[in-house]
């Protein structure tokens, strides 16, 4: 009778040994099914914001298009007519005359006009004109030193700064003008652009073809939308417009304009 009371006892024990074996696997699984499920959801999210960022940038391009191609159709009257709202789709985008249209093109500009800002900036007259020689210096095709500029020689201590012979692909590359201080690119850079348009007054008063029409002109744009969120996206554009009537317009360039002016006087860059 007792060794039948034991075996009860040991099959009681195993058994609960058992239950707490399956509860705790049960527990374990379910932590593993919860992981799993989060982490489905979170590539999921990921997945979503990586489409909506590929939609939007689809909806700002295809707005810088519509607008370029009636701006080529139309002439000068439709860039005066700006902004105007875009559907694409579900988004409503805004194009507007660019950041380029009112600034200094840095790979446009001539000596003249660097000159001319870096004085209004507070610079003499002849720092102004050694600023601008350097930067013609460094995006001009030959090793020819202006008057006040530096070529590669001038670069030994620093070769890495080196001019490189070509257009500024962004303002930041003004950093590495030889003699540009942090001051001087601070008050600039809130007056340049690599992305500039044709001024105004040129653009109006030019006669590439018909009174309306602005062929071999540049016109820098800009498209913003907002996200789910109500965050504001953009994109600028330069488009230059052409004679051939096989290709009304072409873009130039894409990018954004950080602007920045750290106690700097006023003045303006074009």
């Amino acid at each position: 009778m007792r060794s039948h009371r034991v075996a009860c006892a040991a099959r009681d024990r195993e058994r609960g040994s058992a239950l707490v074996f399956v509860l705790w696997m049960s527990l374990l699984l379910a932590t593993i099914l919860l992981a799993i499920t989060s982490l489905t959801h979170t590539r999921l999210r990921l997945v979503a914001v990586e489409r909506e960022g590929m939609v939007r940038e689809a909806a700002l391009r295809s707005a810088l298009d519509i607008v370029a191609y009636d701006i080529a159709l139309i002439g000068r009257s439709h860039v005066a007519a700006l902004p105007v709202d875009v559907q694409i789709g579900e988004h409503i985008v805004r194009v507007e005359a660019g950041p380029g249209q009112r600034l200094l093109d840095l790979n446009m500009a001539n000596n003249e006009q660097l000159t001319a800002l870096f004085v209004r900036l507070g610079e003499s007259q002849v720092t102004a004109e050694t600023i601008a020689d350097r930067i013609l210096d460094w995006r001009d095709a030959d090793d020819d030193e202006r008057a006040r500029g530096a070529e590669r020689a001038a670069y030994a201590a620093r070769p890495d700064d080196a001019p490189q012979n070509r257009p500024f692909m962004s303002v930041e590359e003004l950093r590495h003008v030889l003699g540009m201080t942090p001051r001087h690119y601070a008050c600039a850079a809130a007056y340049l652009t690599v992305v500039g348009g044709t001024p105004a007054p040129a653009r109006d008063s030019a006669h590439f073809g018909p009174d309306t029409r602005i062929d071999g002109m540049r016109v820098s744009l800009r498209a913003l939308v907002a996200d789910s969120v109500g965050r504001s996206h953009e994109m600028v554009g330069l488009a230059e417009f052409e004679t051939s009537p096989e290709r009304p317009f072409l873009w130039v360039a894409f990018g954004e304009d950080q602007l920045q002016n750290l106690n700097c006087p006023s003045g303006e860059g074009s």
